[in-house]
Formats: C-alpha cells, sequence, structure tokens
C-alpha cells in the first residue's frame, strides 16, 4: 500500500509541475508576442491567467503513515533543501523589496534571518 501511496503522491506531484510549467510557458509566450508585435491565441491568454497550482509539500511526503517526520538521512536532506530554498527566496525577496521601497511582511524578514540548514 505504501509503495501504491508514493506511487500516487509522485503523479500528483508531476502533474502539478506540469501545470505550473504551462501556465508560465504561456505568460512567456504572452511577453514574447508583445514584444514582437505578434496576436496572441485565446486559449494562451486564458492558460496565462490561471492561478498556478500550489507546489506539493514536503513535509506531507517525509513523514510516516503514522504522522512522525522521517528521520534517514535521505529524508534529513531533503528537508534541509527545502527549508534552504526558502530561505534564500526570503533573502531574495528581501533584497528586492528593499531595491524597490516596497513592505516586507514580518514572515519573511524572519525566514531571511534564519541560518541556512546543513546539507549533511
Amino acid at each position: 500500500m505504501v509503495a501504491n501511496d508514493d506511487e500516487n503522491w509522485s503523479s500528483r506531484e508531476e502533474t502539478i509541475l506540469r501545470i505550473r510549467r504551462g501556465i508560465r510557458a504561456a505568460q512567456l509566450r504572452i511577453t514574447l508576442d508583445e514584444v514582437q508585435g505578434r496576436k496572441t491565441p485565446g486559449a494562451v491568454v486564458r492558460l496565462a491567467q490561471l492561478t498556478p497550482p500550489k507546489l506539493p509539500s514536503p513535509f506531507v511526503t517525509l513523514r510516516t503513515p503514522d504522522g512522525k517526520l522521517r528521520r534517514d538521512p535521505a529524508s534529513r536532506r531533503e528537508m534541509a533543501l527545502y527549508l534552504r530554498r526558502n530561505i534564500l527566496a526570503a533573502q531574495l525577496r528581501l533584497a528586492l523589496d528593499k531595491e524597490r521601497g516596497r513592505v516586507t511582511p514580518e514572515a519573511v524578514k524572519r525566514l531571511a534571518q534564519m541560518e541556512l540548514p546543513s546539507l549533511r
């Protein structure tokens, strides 16, 4: 049953990523069409206006069937990578907000100040 759940989760994750790629590609096409003075098809415009589905959280995939976080080295590394990406994204947002004179939410500021976890 666990293998089946892993397959379902993997398939769901791949579908989410494929949809997100399609939306980003449509947004890029609209931008390129505007620069080159071309008319963008209506289907591409509608696709670009969709809200991308949220990325799946590793907190779901890194849990045991009883709900506890896994402690094996591969799971720890995957969690560290997830945290590092989010900390780095928060640091980038903080820098861009500062440069552009925008207000940064407190949660983003706190995340940006966190120390990056090691990947051991």
